[in-house]
């Protein structure tokens, strides 16, 4: 891409470019690379709209990654609730727990030393590169990969082959060997996010619309070619189990989903197969001290290529809680729920009993 197209690029994109709580006024500032660490990792899958908020939460109590590394897993999976994908929110503990037991507190400044750490990838090291640092470190995330694919009319995706995802580098490696690689590779993903937009671009707004072979063709729609999408149909039975003095069963690991975080226990079952105390749940708790069995609703719910319908079992104790707990077992009182479950999965479960 010429150095003339480049500039219209910037020329729009300082014109342009939305206030996020992520990116300072000056669009030309080195910024800090523990912020832009989170705030990539958490628009990885997930909109700008949805990630302002979360952000902000997060930094308010999360200010620095020392704080961060002294956190406990638990209230690092609250303030990640509802952004889905948990390994995100795990490896970016992990990772502070590293950098911070190196004894440095500083983010490694090469893309070999952060791409070894854990859940930093080639997209997400690029970008700490460039942004925080300013070096000239391409980044190629799904809105790159849908200018290019419009730009030169790219029949094929990165994700086909190793050939494939080299070709995508290299444009992205074009246009970061510049001073001004920062502003060029963040104004591609808000070009990506605002005018060149999955469906319907905005064609006639766009700087770089004299260069792309797609919108010369009138052939936008069909550039990216399509993802298939593996979808995973799965039917489950959550089990709520209700000690007599109203506390709630939460366990860790041994789990299908969530085995890294405390959820409601849950297993595959056919629709409506539950009948009596289903043998999952004599793991849990003796069938003695069972006193009802009913069930009290039907959710869906959607985590990455599962499509899940869950029937939630409401199983009621005539005992109470255990007094000491075990690492891998809780017992939570039905009115702190709310506040200790860090996934919507079994909020949605909890929402069902009465």
């Amino acid at each position: 891409m010429d150095k003339g197209t480049l500039k219209l690029l910037r020329d729009w994109f300082k014109k342009n470019a939305a206030e996020l709580p992520w990116r300072p006024a000056d669009l030309d500032a080195l910024r800090d690379p523990y912020a832009v660490w989170i705030s990539e990792t958490m628009l990885q899958q997930t909109q700008v709209s949805t990630v302002r908020d979360y952000f902000v939460k997060w930094m308010k109590r999360f200010p620095n990654i020392a704080t961060l590394a002294k956190a406990k897993e638990e209230e690092v999976f609250k303030y990640w609730q509802g952004l889905g994908y948990y390994s995100r929110a795990k490896n970016i503990l992990k990772t502070a727990k590293i950098i911070v037991e190196s004894n440095s507190q500083a983010f490694p400044q090469t893309r070999k030393e952060l791409e070894a750490l854990p859940g930093i990838g080639a997209y997400t090291a690029g970008a700490i590169l460039s942004l925080a640092y300013h070096q000239r470190e391409a980044i190629l995330d799904g809105n790159l990969v849908r200018i290019f694919s419009r730009l030169y009319t790219l029949g094929f995706l990165p994700t086909e082959s190793k050939e494939a995802a080299e070709a995508y580098w290299n444009y992205a490696r074009e246009i970061a060997d510049s001073p001004k690689a920062y502003m060029h590779n963040e104004a591609f993903m808000e070009l990506g996010r605002t005018v060149c937009k999955v469906k319907n671009p905005s064609c006639s707004e766009c700087p770089l619309k004299a260069s792309c072979q797609a919108a010369r063709e009138n052939r936008t729609d069909s550039f990216p070619p399509a993802k298939k999408h593996l979808q995973k149909d799965w039917h489950g039975t959550v089990l709520v189990i209700e000690s007599a003095d109203h506390k709630i069963l939460a366990v860790h690991g041994g789990q299908k989903f969530f085995r890294n975080q405390f959820t409601l226990p849950h297993f595959e079952s056919p629709r409506d197969a539950t009948v009596g105390l289903p043998p999952q749940a004599e793991a849990f708790v003796d069938a003695d001290a069972v006193q009802s069995i009913e069930k009290v609703g039907t959710f869906k719910h959607g985590i990455t290529v599962h499509k899940m319908e869950c029937d939630v079992l409401h199983i009621q104790l005539s005992i109470k809680a255990p007094t000491h707990p075990t690492p891998d077992i809780r017992w939570v009182s039905r009115k702190d729920t709310a506040n200790f479950f860090a996934n919507s999965f079994s909020l949605k479960a909890l929402g069902t009993i009465p």
